[in-house]
């Protein structure tokens, strides 16, 4: 008799007990999944780059004359902050023309995009927007003034121009390679400038600028 009065007390106590055991179970597997999320997202969080801070002096000139050729350009010059390597750098330019049709561009470093005559040679084939340093090298010859192959920094100056004398017969411009369907676009119009950090995705420059 005593022995089935024990039986049933630890059939009670056991009874009692699995509801604990369970909710116990339930905890130790919320914390283990709640700690592996969080471990995730701080790996996402952890590549994360920051994007440096600059600020830029941007011109977009249209058929001026400079020693007697009718050229078109795009200047962009760092005037502070940090060096940029132009190969973390993504360029979108974009505007709407007097028909309303909406047009961008996005120019990616080490990207072929412009071609000039070579002489009596076949047509070479640039990255633009160059980097403006004679000292460094001639665009179109040198790849190390390619867009991609120099770090901005305070006094940089990257250029993309159309001068149709150097340009072969429909091939693209440094003005086409920065402006889809640059003959549209007329002295007064607005383009929009953006400069992406590509790592960090964050823009380091936008603003919409004036054609003179």
């Amino acid at each position: 008799m005593r022995y089935i009065k024990q039986r049933k007390t630890f059939l009670r106590n056991s009874a009692a007990a699995s509801p604990v055991i369970g909710v116990m179970l339930m905890v130790v597997v919320t914390v283990i999944l709640a700690a592996a999320v969080s471990s995730y997202a701080g790996g996402i969080g952890g590549n994360t780059r920051t994007a440096p801070t600059a600020t830029f002096e941007v011109q977009i000139k249209k058929d001026v004359d400079i020693g007697g050729d009718t050229i078109s350009f795009i200047k962009i010059k760092e005037i502070t902050g940090d060096s940029i390597d132009t190969s973390d750098l993504k360029i979108i330019t974009s505007y709407i023309d007097d028909n309303g049709n909406f047009s961008i561009t996005e120019v990616y470093p080490n990207s072929e995009n412009t071609y000039l005559i070579n002489g009596g040679s076949p047509s070479i084939s640039s990255v633009s927007p160059y980097w403006s340093n004679p000292a460094i090298g001639d665009f179109g010859t040198d790849e190390e003034v390619n867009f991609g192959n120099y770090v901005l920094k305070p006094g940089v100056v990257m250029i993309a121009e159309a001068n149709e004398n150097d340009v072969p017969a429909d091939d693209a411009t440094g003005m086409e390679a920065l402006v889809s369907c640059w003959e549209n676009v007329s002295s007064g119009d607005f383009i929009s400038v953006t400069l992406v950090h590509t790592p960090s995705g964050k823009p380091i420059f936008d603003s919409d600028v004036e054609v003179v």
